[in-house]
């Protein structure tokens, strides 16, 4: 089985448009191909009558570009020549170099191979030609096929002498590269005679093997020339699945409110692939599912508002419970709806402009209105400003008379402290002198006790030592017994002499 496969065949919005012109080319080092000779479908079995596709990638709006599905028909493929094997020619002999090979053909039909290095002899009859050299590095492979019917895929590094009486073809081909999060399906006949499917995912280098062939995938799409809002069948033709999550944009015309009024609302949709064999099963189409479903909750949920009230309503359209439809076909095909974005509507050329007349009047009404607020509000805040500066300047005269009033309590209390300080200082120190005056006189005392003590223990009167020169009139009374003596006046005053 002969295959042509494309390098760059696209991923799930790795997609293509049909008869889009080419807008951004982005290009893989090569392409390739590979068409089918026998039984089963192969990429471009399944694609002859495909439209041209080209690079433009998107589900819409054009927010990703990326490689296409086909090979791409303004970008010519990579020639490949196998190196052929170099020899010496003479008159008399062919030398083969070291590391070549020729294939001599005798007389008889014969052949043999001659390997280098060798001189081969010519002769009358015998045929020398050079043989094909064929060598597949890392990320390619050989597609070498045989005269009885066999075909073989050998991984590079690898390499095959192209040998005519067992081969047919030798072909150079590269793998083909799945990134992460991408995948294709693998379809192979089984030993049992039934056509079995597998699906490979990257990373890797996808090689396959002799007899498999991949699925084409043919989804709705942005139809050609158009900004990609309006899908149309058989616009995306790729063999790539993206298992990233993805969005796309949709426009659903034609939808009537309960006024009848129509309208055109437009949605973007976020969406993950999370089951490639529910999808297989389940959808052969699952962006044309998608674009159903969400018209038809769309259209359910329109037609029950007039067009006024719908448009208070239109924050439920980007609400995951309106999408109910959408969200159970989706789980039938394998795919997860992260989100649905309502990016707004459009109307007629006569309903929108009532609806533009209508804006134009509550414009200027809420203009009026929102003026007349302002002259209000500034009224407002004058008087709210006097009224605040009028407070303002009373409490802070009373803030002021208060502080006076506590300037001068402290000064009063200040000079009342000061006072009883100088009064308690005097105090203080006159309590100082009397102890100390005190002490002065219980020293004077002790002085004159001892130096009496002492005169008396010389034997010394002391009453009469006390008594001497500081008298002015001595009455001194002696006797035996008893004596009483009484001074009047005068009298008292004399009997100072008497002895």
């Amino acid at each position: 089985m002969h295959y042509k496969y494309s390098k760059s065949t696209g991923a799930l919005n790795e997609v293509a448009q049909v008869n889009a012109p080419m807008r951004q080319r982005v290009a893989e080092p090569a392409d390739y191909l590979v068409q089918a000779q026998s039984a089963g479908p192969s990429l471009m079995n399944a694609l002859p009558g495909a439209p041209t596709l080209s690079a433009q990638s998107r589900f819409g709006g054009g927010e990703a570009t990326r490689a296409s599905g086909v090979r791409d028909p303004e970008r010519p493929s990579r020639p490949y020549a196998p190196e052929k094997t170099r020899m010496r020619w003479t008159y008399w002999s062919v030398v083969v170099e070291e590391g070549q090979r020729a294939l001599v053909v005798e007389r008889d039909g014969k052949m043999w191979i001659a390997e280098g290095p060798q001189r081969v002899a010519r002769r009358r009859g015998r045929d020398i030609r050079a043989m094909e050299h064929h060598a597949a590095h890392p990320g390619e492979f050989l597609l070498v096929r045989f005269r009885d019917g066999r075909q073989e895929h050998l991984v590079g590094p690898a390499d095959v002498w192209a040998d005519p009486r067992i081969h047919q073809s030798i072909e150079r081909e590269d793998a083909l590269q799945l990134a992460a999060k991408e995948a294709v399906v693998v379809y192979a006949k089984q030993p049992d005679g039934r056509v079995g499917r597998r699906v490979v995912h990257g990373p890797a280098a996808f090689v396959p093997a002799p007899g498999e062939w991949l699925h084409t995938f043919s989804w709705h799409g942005p139809a050609a020339g158009g900004e990609g809002y309006v899908k149309v069948p058989n616009a995306l033709v790729f063999q790539k699945l993206w298992l990233m999550p993805d969005q796309m944009y949709h426009d659903i015309d034609a939808v009537r409110t309960a006024d009848d009024a129509v309208l055109t609302v437009r949605l973007m949709i976020f969406f993950e692939l999370v089951d490639v064999e529910r999808m297989l099963d389940g959808t052969h189409d699952p962006i044309g599912d998608f674009v159903n479903a969400a018209t038809s909750d769309v259209i359910d949920f329109a037609v029950r508002y007039p067009f006024a009230e719908l448009k208070r309503h239109t924050e439920q359209l980007s609400e995951i419970a309106t999408y109910r439809q959408l969200h159970e076909r989706a789980a039938q095909c394998g795919y997860r709806i992260g989100k649905v974005v309502y990016r707004g509507y459009g109307a007629s050329d006569s309903l929108q402009q009532m609806h533009d007349q209508a804006i134009e009047a509550r414009t200027r009404l809420e203009l009026e209105k929102a003026t007349e607020a302002q002259a209000q509000d500034l009224e407002d805040d004058k008087l709210e400003r006097t009224m605040a500066r009028a407070a303002k300047e009373r409490a802070e005269g009373e803030r002021a008379q208060a502080a006076s009033l506590t300037l001068e309590r402290d000064r009063v209390a200040a000079e009342i402290e000061r006072a009883r300080e100088r009064a308690r200082a005097g105090r203080e120190d006159a309590g100082e002198a009397a102890r100390a005056q005190r002490e002065i006189d219980a020293a004077k005392d002790r002085q004159v006790q001892a130096h009496l003590a002492a005169l008396a223990g010389l034997g010394v009167d002391l009453t009469r030592y006390l008594t001497q020169a500081r008298a002015d009139r001595l009455i001194e009374v002696r006797g035996a017994s008893a004596s009483h003596l009484h001074l009047h006046g005068e009298e008292a005053a004399g009997a100072s002499g008497i002895a």
